[in-house]
């Protein structure tokens, strides 16, 4: 080999060492991994986009419509991964079910048109939720009205299901619908029925107060809510505090209709304690009424309330425990929870340590703690039962005093 022939080859070999060099250079420049928004596990993009309005589509069908800062698509088209999301729509069978989603990062699935939006930047656990939209979960007559009907949503996770025409949210879930808000763990929304689950630490804010319960249901055409155990309703009117509990409780987002209370109702009142087996509250009248085997128990003002006296009263055996106390039965109870006054009616008998009284009605003056017995009244003195016009016992004096009685006026 002459050389000119080495040097030749020289020459080969240093162009093929700088070409080298500079593909390796310019690889590291280009490479997405330097991009805050491509890790390693997604170098396989196929298409990158910037400020588009995306849109998913099921045989012809519209399922989601999106506009984002900027995103990417995988080389098997299977997953658009995409950054800043908002205008967000969700359509079920081309009927809008999610408007006005808007989130830091979603993924779009080609293969099973599910959507998946977060309410963090991508790889982020901590900070508040970004996550926002709007569902539709309005009565049937209100379809054509605008979005101020519908659900105002927040949490750390959505999932959109359109085989199953569903959405499932978790995390820190907050529901808003008219004067009422719902907070918990997870609901799953069935768009077809208008019927979203609520589970995991749920928290029901009112006008009037604040519930706790195991489960819930939200029928959107009727705007009905079902409670399922441990029902825990906290009202507050006019400074007044009053605790309702139940196994069962049905009510509506409008607070003008009835909540209706079943299994083991307690309510808990100041100075006042019953139970019964069902009761009826109505916000707007201020009333709490309890129907079937209802007992109450009177305290004196610097008396304490304690959950055993619930138990006393349910159990037949302990009536002896509360000997000490004024303990009133009826057919119905009505507490008002403005006032802190209370009316029983049927087959009312109270009783207060070795005292004893019926009549048909009794009412309870909070200010005064005076029970006042009237008609077909009787009070019992010794082993016989004496008929009187009117009985007035007294919560804090525990004192009877009997008027217009068959033999004469007295007190005991």
């Amino acid at each position: 080999m002459t050389m000119d022939e080495n040097l030749a080859w020289k020459i080969i070999y240093i162009a093929a060492i700088f070409s080298l060099i500079i593909m390796v250079v310019a690889y590291l420049f280009i490479s997405p991994s330097q991009s805050p928004y491509f890790t390693d596990e997604k170098t396989d993009k196929i298409a990158e986009f910037k400020d588009a309005r995306l849109a998913g589509r099921k045989t012809g069908r519209k399922v989601w419509e999106l506009t984002v800062k900027e995103g990417w698509t995988s080389k098997n088209h299977e997953i658009n991964y995409l950054y800043d999301v908002s205008h967000g729509q969700i359509f079920m069978d081309e009927q809008l079910v999610v408007a006005e989603l808007s989130a830091p990062f979603a993924k779009a699935y080609r293969r099973t048109d599910m959507i998946e939006v977060y309410g963090r930047p991508e790889g982020r656990t901590e900070g508040k939720s970004l996550l926002h939209a709007r569902l539709d979960l309005r009565k049937i007559s209100t379809q054509r009205q605008g979005l101020s009907e519908w659900a105002r949503i927040t949490a750390d996770y959505l999932k959109y299901l359109p085989q199953h025409k569903a959405t499932e949210l978790s995390g820190s879930v907050q529901l808003h619908k008219k004067d009422s808000s719902i907070y918990s763990d997870k609901i799953r929304i069935d768009h077809e029925q208008r019927v979203a689950e609520i589970h995991d630490n749920i928290s029901i804010r009112r006008q009037d107060g604040r519930m706790t319960c195991d489960k819930l249901r939200y029928y959107g055409p009727d705007e009905k809510l079902v409670a399922d155990n441990h029902i825990d309703l906290n009202v507050t009117e006019t400074k007044l505090k009053t605790r309702m509990r139940a196994d069962h409780a049905t009510f509506y987002s409008d607070m003008n209709r009835d909540m209706v209370l079943v299994g083991n109702v307690e309510a808990v009142q100041g100075k006042k304690l019953a139970i019964g087996d069902n009761g009826i509250y109505s916000q707007p009248s201020g009333r709490l009424l309890l129907n079937g085997n209802v007992k109450a128990v009177f305290e004196k003002a610097a008396a304490v309330l304690k959950d055993s006296t619930v138990k006393q009263l349910r159990n037949k055996e302990a009536t002896r425990i509360l000997k000490e106390k004024t303990v009133l039965t009826s057919d119905s109870l009505i507490i008002f929870t403005r006032s802190g006054n209370a009316q029983a009616d049927g087959h009312v008998l109270v009783t207060q340590q070795t005292r004893e009284a019926k009549a048909d009605q009794a009412v309870y003056d909070d200010n005064t703690e005076l029970l006042t017995l009237s008609g077909n009244v009787y009070l019992k003195k010794m082993d016989e039962w004496v008929s009187a016009r009117q009985v007035v016992i007294s919560v804090k004096d525990e004192t009877f005093g009997a008027v217009g009685s068959v033999e004469a006026e007295f007190k005991l």
